[in-house]
């Protein structure tokens, strides 16, 4: 099975397994030698600091990357393995399945600004040395110009960051768009270079982006900021390529802020450089009769309901009034009372509710009673409260299934007796998201000994969300959360569940925010939490590593051996294993996650697509064509692997 030609060296296994890239070895490689030069040559005993060690600290891999490099290290020297995967069914076929493949990170040093104001590099003494940027004060910001995305998607993004007393607070913005993409609190961490990772999430769309960190308070040090995608996000399964778009088109991402100095045309006013946050110019010298208007900036409304909108004005009159009216209309959509702030650069935020229609809307700024200035206008959605919680017996329509009082689990009901195929749909839960964004869903679920699985989808549409696998949790009312992040697209939505296996029971379904009140919520994309500990089930099959075998739609040409001849889209779908191989119970919960990888017939080395996420059951190729060996593992979350095992078409 493995071939000398194989990698023994961690860095190179970790290159072949595309965990890391080789510009990533190559720096810890050198890193590593540095270390070794600052050691006391007279003395060998002197400890090497590891490479992987050295590697977690760059922030190239997690512990559970490392274990897995190692633990492959110790297989290629023969080491005993210590689980088996149990492949019953397989599948190649054209339909779409969550793409988990990570690109490598992106790593952006805060000294290579291409733009700054009022900041200074310094020598910093950060794991890896080199330069990081300090004396950071209110208002100082710097531009990194050219950063390119591989993919839209959600990302992980990791500030470098340290803090003698103060802590402190930055903005990161679209600097093209003035978009605010995050709002960050630094902590203190009692020294200028005593240094922490402040881990967020958010959306970015493919392709270059230019970004803006702008320190609302100063007070801290930034060594670097790192982007990386977030593994195992669902694709919704519609006629849209990706579901994890920060924006389609049509959409508005929100907020959406208009900028005044940025009309189409005008009368009667005239900008100046201001002094509020962010800088820029704002719009004065506004008379009664003046106005603006922005035919450029459409607003594309995702539904029909309420909206807020925030004015930033300043002003040293008392009775000063400014409109919003509809451009293609004319109507007024809001009159607003702009407040006496003491000055003409004193500035501050006048927060309304407006209600708009589905669609899209232009706007005119006019000067009812004159006497005041205009920074900025922001509206948003005001969208459905989070954390929502949907019942689950509080379906508006079913199919098959039964409700029954819920023990163990704070009382209630639950809906049980549920078979594959029945289902749920919530039409009496109206859902308003506000923008296209990445949503935390928890599904609060049990089952005796079969599992099962689910689809969670726009009620009454083929679109779904997410595909949820259901662990065996050793009883109808030992309660385990399955949480998954799932992307959720702008507008109105009513959701709904479906049984693609049936055998399990669920209690409630709760969306919230990755991100709520800008605190950050690390989770990996799939966990699982239990509320007792469940019993150890009998297995239903037993585990094998012998070739698995499946259906679906392949190519005319034949298939011999191992070598699959395939022409076009490819998916793979797979059980998880249930018994190691010494035949102990293996949990589901005890999985680190899968490991594909696939190569020609005429090609010497595999490529491996890392699945990290021990509840994903399938993987599409967007195409292929040719013939191909495929085979998958799994591995535990200690690292340990499993034999590959061969994914073949069913006869």
């Amino acid at each position: 099975m493995f071939k000398k030609i194989e990698p023994t060296l961690l860095g190179d296994i970790l290159v072949s397994k595309a965990l890391i890239t080789p510009t990533q070895r190559d720096i810890a490689l050198a890193e590593q030698a540095r270390r070794k030069r600052l050691l006391d040559p007279t003395d060998p005993s002197a400890p090497v600091t590891p490479l992987g060690e050295i590697l977690i600290e760059l922030g190239f891999i997690d512990q559970l990357q490392l274990k897995r490099g190692l633990n492959w290290q110790q297989r290629l020297r023969h080491a005993s393995i210590a689980m088996a995967l149990c492949a019953p069914f397989m599948i190649f076929s054209p339909s779409a399945a969550a793409n988990v493949v990570r690109p490598a990170p992106i790593t952006v040093e805060a000294e290579n600004y291409t733009a700054m104001s009022g900041v200074q590099s310094e020598t910093t003494a950060d794991v890896g040395g080199g330069r990081n940027i300090g004396y950071i004060d209110s208002s100082d910001w710097m531009t990194f110009r050219n950063i390119t995305i591989p993919a839209t998607g959600t990302y992980k993004i990791t500030y470098r960051v340290a803090s003698l007393n103060g802590g402190g607070s930055m903005v990161l913005k679209n600097e093209s768009t003035d978009q605010t993409l995050d709002t960050v609190s630094i902590p203190k961490t009692a020294g200028w270079q005593t240094w922490v990772d402040v881990e967020r999430t958010l959306n970015l769309a493919q392709g270059a982006l230019n970004l803006k960190l702008f320190a609302t308070s100063g007070g801290f040090n930034l060594n670097w900021f790192k982007l990386e995608s977030i593994d195992g996000t669902p694709i919704a399964s519609s006629s849209s390529s990706s579901a994890s778009s920060v924006s389609v088109a049509g959409e508005t991402q929100f907020p959406f802020v208009i900028r005044a100095a940025s009309y189409s045309t005008m009368s009667g006013v005239q900008k100046e450089a201001t002094t509020d946050v962010g800088g820029g110019q704002n719009v004065g010298y506004i008379d009664t009769g003046d106005w603006m208007s922005y035919d450029n900036s459409v607003i594309n409304a995702p539904f029909t309901g309420k909206y807020r909108i925030s004015y930033r004005v300043a002003s040293t009159k008392n009775s000063a009034v400014l409109a919003l009216k509809n451009i293609t209309t004319g109507a007024t959509i809001d009159s607003v009372p702009i407040p006496n702030t003491g000055g003409w650069q004193a500035w501050t935020t006048v927060e309304r509710e407006i209600a708009l229609e589905a669609g899209e809307h232009k706007f005119k700024l006019d000067a009812t009673t004159g006497g005041f200035n205009v920074n900025w206008v922001r509206i948003e959605p005001i969208a459905t409260p989070m954390p929502l919680t949907i019942e689950a017996e509080t379906y508006s329509e079913m199919s098959g299934v039964k409700n029954e009082t819920a023990s163990g689990d704070g009382g209630g009901t639950n809906v049980g007796y549920i078979d594959t195929g029945d289902w749920m749909d919530y039409k009496n839960v109206e859902v308003l998201i506000p923008a296209t964004a990445s949503y935390k869903v928890t599904y609060r679920v049990a089952s005796l000994s079969a599992g099962g699985s689910f689809t969670f989808h726009e009620a009454g549409t083929s679109t779904v969300f997410d595909r949820v696998s259901v662990p065996v949790t050793g009883g109808w009312q030992k309660w385990a959360s399955v949480e998954k992040i799932i992307n959720l697209p702008a507008g109105r939505h009513y959701f709904g569940i479906k049984a693609l296996l049936g055998g399990f029971n669920v209690n409630w379904i709760k969306v919230e925010p990755v991100d709520p009140l800008n605190n950050p919520v690390n989770l990996p994309p799939s966990t699982i939490s239990t509320s007792s500990s469940s019993s150890q089930a009998a297995a239903s099959s037993s585990s094998s590593s012998k070739p698995a075998t499946s259906s679906s739609s392949w190519s005319a040409a034949s298939s011999s051996g191992n070598t699959q001849q395939v022409a076009g889209p490819v998916g793979i779908s797979w059980t998880a294993p249930n018994k190691r191989e010494n035949g102990d119970y293996l949990d589901i919960t005890e999985l680190g996650g899968y490991e594909i990888r696939y190569k020609k017939l005429s090609d010497a080395k595999f490529t491996y697509i890392s699945i990290n996420d021990a509840w994903t059951s399938s993987y599409s190729f967007p195409w292929l064509e040719g013939e191909y060996v495929f085979q998958i593992a799994a591995f535990d979350k200690n690292g340990v692997y499993s034999p590959f095992v061969d994914i073949l078409r069913q006869k």
